[in-house]
């Protein structure tokens, strides 16, 4: 008898834990979750290439299919578009 109350008492003191824990992680993602929108008001906008985004370390490649043209920023061998094999 004594055993069930000790345990319903365990149970609702973790789960209120738990709830709060809850609750403040919750505010502070929250919180987060708006200091990145005020930050990104103020953060320099990035300008794209005209020739398309640049990936670190790939060249870009263009088909060699004169119809095609098509420039590829990633690791394929071959074109997206057509098929042809890139060089």
């Amino acid at each position: 008898m004594h055993g069930d109350a000790v345990l319903i008492v365990l149970l609702l003191v973790f789960g209120c834990v738990a709830f709060l824990f809850g609750v403040i992680y919750l505010l502070c993602q929250s919180f987060a979750w708006v200091g990145r929108g005020l930050l990104g008001i103020f953060r320099p906008c990035r300008r794209a290439d005209e020739a398309g985004p640049r990936m670190p370390g790939l060249r870009p490649r263009v088909c060699p299919n004169e119809r095609c043209r098509k420039v590829e920023y990633r690791k394929a061998r071959f074109c997206c578009q057509c098929g042809t094999c890139l060089p």
